[in-house]
Order: structure tokens, then sequence, then C-alpha cells
């Protein structure tokens, strides 16, 4: 074999592993300096309108505010009682079926930040106002103080895909779903804020990003 076809084949196996990783969620990556730094000058930000306002990602205008350390949330039913919030840390749940992010962190920006992370995104990731309630559900029984908090947060979800899926392109929606305990009044206003307060970036990663 060539020099140059087994580098080709080595940086290959590398690009299985990676995707490997991201389907196992690794959101852990953000940990990393050079991976953050990276990944920045690719994020691209998913307009709801194509004439929509340019927003810079909170990421690429604070990259010194990365997560330095990792915090694993343990299910509901182990919590022994609420945590402080804390910038730098990338919060990460041990449930496998932990509503809308895979892992989030807080950057301390001018209003703070709440980053959501979507690992290995394959194909369009729309959401439901359940979902979204259920996500802050989850923070309020997590955090001190989130109800206030909440009410002054920036909200940002990163869509993280491998280079060999068809990247997002597209706002990913809240839609109103009937059947749950959700009233339909609050399922729309729910769906009002994800259109008008959370603001979505698209991101493809491939071996050379790590």
């Amino acid at each position: 074999m060539a020099p140059n076809d087994f580098n080709l084949l080595i940086l290959a196996i590398k690009d299985d592993l990676i995707s490997k990783a991201l389907e196992d969620h690794s959101s852990f990556a953000f940990l990393s300096e050079d991976f953050v730094n990276a990944i920045i000058p690719k994020l691209t930000e998913m307009k709801i309108t194509a004439n929509a306002r340019l927003r810079l990602c909170a990421l690429r205008a604070y990259p010194h505010e990365r997560p330095l350390k990792p915090c694993l949330l343990p299910l509901l039913k182990d919590l022994e009682g609420k945590i402080n919030i804390e910038f730098r840390v990338l919060y990460k749940p041990e449930a496998q079926n932990f509503p809308l992010v895979d892992g989030f962190f807080f950057l301390d920006s001018n209003p703070m930040t709440l980053v959501g992370l979507r690992m290995n995104t394959a194909g369009a990731h729309h959401t439901t106002a359940s979902t979204v309630r259920q996500f802050t559900e989850c923070l309020a029984a997590y955090f001190n103080g989130w109800g206030k908090l909440s009410r002054q947060l920036s909200w940002e979800i990163i869509y993280v895909q491998h280079k060999d899926n068809k990247p997002l392109t597209g706002w990913q929606r809240c839609d109103v779903v009937n059947p749950d305990n959700v009233s339909k009044k609050e399922k729309q206003k729910i769906a009002t804020f994800w259109k008008e307060e959370v603001h979505q970036y698209q991101v493809s990663i491939s071996s050379g990003d790590f």
C-alpha cells in the first residue's frame, strides 16, 4: 500500500470512530480548546427566514468562556438536591432520554447564554412544544433559582453533524402537537418562544477537528 493510500485509510478509520463517538452523544469534545477553536469558524446560523439579520454565535463571541470541566447530571429520581449554575461547566445528563439536547453549558455573556448541544444530527431535527417544556422542567429540578434566571437568558442550540451527513440548512421547527398534558395555549406560547428567542447553529466536523 502506498504511503498516501495508508494515510487516507487512517483518516477514514478516524472519521468512522468520530461518527461512532457522536452517536454516543460525545458532547465532551467541547471541553477541548483545540476542538472548539477548530469548529468556531465553521458555525453557521440557521435563520428562520432568508433575510433575517445574522446573529453572532455566543461561542464565537466569547471563545474564552468555553466549558472547562464536566458535570454529570444524575437521573431525576436519584437527585439529592438542587445545584447552583456554574459557568464554564459542560452539563451532561445521565438519562438516555433527556429531552431536547445531549448536553449544555452556560456562557458568561451579556445576557447570559444557555448553549444546548445536539450531537450527530443526521437529518431534520424538529422538536415539539412538549419536549421544550420537559427540558425547562428538568432544568428547574436541577438548578437553584431557575425560574428567575430563565427569564433573563439568551438561548442557542448547536447541531453538531459528521461531515458525511447532509448538513442541516433550514430552521428546525418547534411543532405544536396535541396528545399530551400541555394545554394548547401553553404549547403555542412555547412555540412562539422557540421561534423568537432560540437561535440555531450548525457545524459539520471531521477527523481534522480533533
